[in-house]
């Protein structure tokens, strides 16, 4: 069977530690565009040493070089001189920066919270990771890639939503994230306290366990040094995903476990925070001349159900009502027909004889987008006329094609020229018409939303 690790990639790593690749099994690499093996490793005396190798698709990719330097460093930190700070990790063996690959001792363990046998022990004992992985010593000389930790959490903040409203502008200008942006610019909570090292995408998904306790935390490339209460949204905001534990369980056991108290109007404003970083660079991704969009069925779906949050999360934190718009009777015409059967056809004659597990993953993709092509078909066009009708009404001026009258918005709302109330309602009347366009292909998705534990 041929090796799915790169030729170049197996010398290196057989060159930097001593050993042959006796074995490799094809695993999932985790996080995005990762690949992943485990493998065994023979040294000349016959000694074995079971590790996973992970490297990323997108290594001639420069911007993907400081993520991979942050993974790194962390991992180094935590395999060497902090080792004994109880954060629990797969040990690194090495690294390969040219092919951004790690290399680390194997930890088995289930990544899938909702088949642990006690949910609440696993969260408890989750939950005081991340308060061990904040008592870490952010000054530290190997952690400098993660960033000052002499810079206060509120500057950082500063400087990224300036420099994400900054991108977003010149890359498909998004009203919808300029919002989202313009409040979190004017709503920086003041500093708490210095910099902690933060794992930076913290939840389910991004932890192994075995029994009732973590076997080791996994997917270290957004770790950062911030205000602790930034992990703590991170859960929050994966939950919308991927179920866990009530957040009040889940923040009183890390209060337990840290001895800091949980402030919520700070983790409110980190849900918002941790969504602006990963919409504004997908945003941008997305709008980029011949960008493949992969996955888009996917893509829609959870870009439809961000900005929805997202737009809600602006109208509670400012304290703005909203009415939800008026959405016509579209009744669909002789195209639904021919939609409904391509449906039927992937639903049960393509995907259950899909000869691979990738070709059935597409097939359902294909599915998320019929499904959306389904209703945007009949309600594309009034919906868009709506939306136009509604921004030249706030803004006269503003162009008469959608694309250009959404990118006014955007624009206005950066330089504060529009009443915020009034663009968070446009705003909100755009992201209900997508998502009645996606709700089909969404689930539950299309209505998911924060506990409330006030």
């Amino acid at each position: 069977m041929a090796s799915a690790i790169p030729s170049d990639l197996r010398q290196q790593v057989e060159q930097q530690t001593g050993c042959v690749i006796a074995a490799e099994q094809a695993r999932g690499g985790g996080g995005a565009s990762r690949q992943g093996a485990e493998v065994t490793l023979r040294a000349a005396d016959g000694a074995e040493r079971h590790c996973y190798l992970a490297w990323d698709g997108r290594a001639g990719d420069p911007s993907r070089l400081p993520y991979f330097q942050r993974e790194t460093a962390i991992l180094g930190a935590l395999s060497g001189t902090c080792r004994d700070a109880g954060v629990r990790i797969a040990p690194l063996v090495a690294s390969f920066p040219s092919h951004l690959a790690l290399l680390s001792e194997f930890v088995s363990g289930n990544d899938r919270f909702p088949q642990a046998e006690d949910k609440a022990a696993l969260a408890s004992d989750f939950m005081g990771q991340l308060a061990a992985l904040h008592r870490i010593d952010a000054s530290l000389p190997e952690l400098a890639p993660l960033g000052d930790a002499a810079e206060p959490p509120a500057r950082r903040i500063r400087a990224n939503v300036a420099q994400w409203r900054r991108d977003n502008l010149a890359a498909g200008a998004d009203p919808v994230l300029q919002l989202a942006l313009a409040w979190l610019a004017d709503n920086v909570p003041e500093d708490r306290g210095p910099a902690v090292v933060l794992h930076g995408d913290a939840g389910p998904g991004n932890f192994l366990y075995q029994g009732n306790e973590v076997a080791a935390l996994v997917d270290w490339e957004l770790t950062h040094l911030g205000d602790p209460m930034e992990d703590l949204a991170q859960i929050w905001v994966r939950s919308l995903i991927q179920p866990f534990v009530p957040m009040h369980e889940a923040f009183a056991a890390y209060e337990a476990a840290s001895g800091t108290a949980v402030d919520l109007a700070r983790v409110k404003y980190h849900r918002l925070y941790f969504q602006l970083s990963f919409s504004v660079p997908s945003t941008a991704i997305a709008a980029a001349p011949g960008a493949q969009l992969g996955a888009s069925g996917t893509a829609l779906m959870f870009g439809t159900m961000h900005k929805r949050v997202m737009v809600r999360s602006v109208a509670e934190l400012a304290g703005i009502a909203v009415s939800d718009p008026e959405l016509p009777d579209c009744p669909p015409d002789w195209t639904d027909r021919t939609f409904a059967t391509a449906l039927a056809d992937l639903k049960d004659d393509i995907v259950p004889h899909a000869g691979n597990q990738r070709a059935a993953a597409k097939a359902k993709e294909l599915a998320r987008l019929v499904k959306f092509w389904r209703r945007r078909a009949s309600h594309g066009a009034a919906f868009d006329a709506a939306e136009l009708a509604e921004i030249r009404a706030l803004m006269p001026s503003a162009p008469d094609s959608l694309a250009g009258a959404r990118a006014a918005l955007a624009e206005a709302i950066a330089a504060d020229a529009v009443p915020f109330a009034a663009a968070v309602q446009l705003c909100h009347n755009r992201v209900t018409r997508e998502t009645f366009i996606m709700a089909e292909a969404m689930g539950a998705l299309a209505t998911t939303w924060y506990e409330d534990i006030d």
